[in-house]
């Protein structure tokens, strides 16, 4: 059942981004037209443009980041960290750590994570670094990257088996127990993974990473379709993977 839950919601997904309505849309056009109902056709046609230049747009994906990375917060100080008695920095994954590529491209902007992780061990070292990439993944590969920067490998806890964020909760509450914890992942995904940890009764205190939206771009950016594209996909992603998680816990339960 999760993984035919994994696939649904993967698979739906993409029908829902900005690129994916977009093809939706015209291809119910197409039908349509084929029905001979050219006018709702051309609705749809009309409708498929203005979507696909509305979310490209540079103030729209500015706009929609924002809104959800004002919900993380500053970046963690790890003084503070050490203070609240955090033992355990989880740093959220996302890539599949296989061979074939270089040990910081197998990170892709995971990577970004990974370092804000070492930024906050390094001032807390008798903290454990617990690492997650997505499934599957191999522990060598995963590990390699933060052993070249200089943490040694009894410091690193790795998990290689989640395939999304809920299974990251389920598979390091063992680990970390119901004990204060910081938890690293990009800003966009911090109020989403905060919910589904505390969910599960665990603590998590939010340390962001990875902003998008520190530094308001300039006009033309903003007015340029184009820009705003990748940003509406990554906000559009969290709110969806909100419902989803919502939809999950009624139809499932939150277990």
């Amino acid at each position: 059942m999760q993984y035919l839950w994994f696939f649904f919601k993967k698979t739906f997904s993409v029908a829902i981004y900005p690129v994916g309505l977009t093809l939706s849309l015209v291809i119910v056009g197409l039908i349509l037209a084929w029905k001979k109902q050219r006018k709702a056709a051309r609705i749809f046609w009309v409708s498929a443009v203005l979507a696909l230049f509305v979310f490209s747009l540079g103030w729209t994906g500015f706009t929609l980041i924002k809104s959800i990375e004002d919900e993380a917060g500053p970046y963690a100080d790890p003084v503070i960290l050490a203070d609240q008695g955090v033992r355990f920095i989880v740093v959220l994954g996302g890539t599949s750590f296989t061979n074939g590529m270089s040990a910081s491209d197998r990170w892709d902007r995971s990577v970004l994570r990974l370092l804000e992780g070492l930024r906050l061990w390094r001032e807390i070292p008798q903290a454990k670094l617990v690492l997650s990439g997505g499934a599957p993944s191999s522990e060598k590969a995963m590990a390699e990257l933060p052993l070249f920067l200089g943490i040694p490998r009894e410091a690193l806890i790795l998990e290689t088996r989640a395939l999304d964020t809920d299974d990251e909760a389920n598979l390091f509450k063992p680990v970390v127990g119901d004990k204060t914890f910081a938890l690293v992942t990009s800003a966009s995904h911090i109020p989403r993974a905060l919910s589904l940890f505390r969910s599960k009764g665990m603590n998590p205190i939010p340390c962001p990473c990875d902003f998008r939206a520190k530094r308001t771009p300039s006009l033309l950016v903003l007015l340029s379709p184009g820009p705003g594209l990748e940003n509406s996909q990554i906000a559009l992603h969290e709110y969806y993977g909100r419902l989803f998680y919502w939809l999950k816990g009624a139809l499932f339960g939150n277990n």
